[in-house]
């Protein structure tokens, strides 16, 4: 993972984490409370706890519904999560660079009532809110934020090529049989699809590898070495 280690970011990062502090009245001195902690800085963008917890929470209502939030949040998984916002943040900034269409109001509109369909009904949905301290506009940021890099990557790979038959007789003849000897008629169509989401992948983790490296990126929080969190 790239490393920020420019005076500039240290400085940043540091403002941002006294940006997440605030004295109050009761105590004396320059003493305060920390109410965040600054987890990332991407190119002088800032990533808090907070958001990170947020996001696994919402990640968790997106991949499995309601469900979804009776699944403790390992430190693995919201590793994982901050390791995909700071690629989101990457991929926006190039989205930018880009000029590429934002994501309108009616689509935002339409992402928040896909997202509220996850719930039985609207009273265990005012009740996720409450619970998460969450409102409505704050979600329907996230997902437009999750379209617009959606969007940018089906724009990336518009230059990849179709998987050929050459190359599915090649998979074909080396994999005979794991696919249990069946005519190729039966399995091309299979085959195609796997190769073509291998070079997706391909694609574009390496693309993001590359926009990564040339970012500027200071992970402050380790994860791993925090206690699993209720969805």
């Amino acid at each position: 993972m790239p490393k920020c280690g420019k005076e500039p970011c240290r400085q940043w990062a540091m403002a941002g984490l006294c940006l997440a502090m605030f004295p109050t009245a009761s105590m004396a001195g320059d003493e305060g409370i920390l109410v965040d902690e600054v987890a990332a800085v991407v190119n002088r963008n800032v990533i808090t706890r907070s958001e990170v917890v947020q996001e696994g929470v919402l990640v968790l209502v997106q991949r499995q519904g309601e469900a979804g939030l009776s699944r403790r949040m390992t430190p693995d998984f919201l590793g994982q999560v901050l390791d995909m916002l700071i690629n989101q943040r990457i991929l926006l900034d190039e989205a930018l660079r880009m000029a590429l269409s934002p994501v309108s109001g009616d689509e935002r509109g339409r992402l928040l009532e896909g997202f509220k369909a996850k719930f039985v009904n609207a009273e265990t949905y005012a009740r996720f809110l409450f619970r998460h301290g969450l409102r409505e506009n704050v979600i329907a940021e996230v997902l437009a934020r999750h379209l617009m890099v959606e969007r940018l990557k089906e724009r990336k790979l518009r230059s990849l090529p179709e998987v050929n038959d050459d190359a599915v007789r090649r998979y074909y003849q080396k994999h005979l049989l794991q696919l249990g000897g069946k005519d190729l008629s039966l399995v091309a169509e299979a085959i195609r699809l796997k190769l073509m989401t291998q070079q997706r992948e391909k694609l574009l983790s390496k693309w993001v590898w590359e926009l990564r490296k040339r970012s500027e990126v200071k992970v402050l929080v380790d994860f791993t070495q925090a206690s699993a969190v209720d969805g």
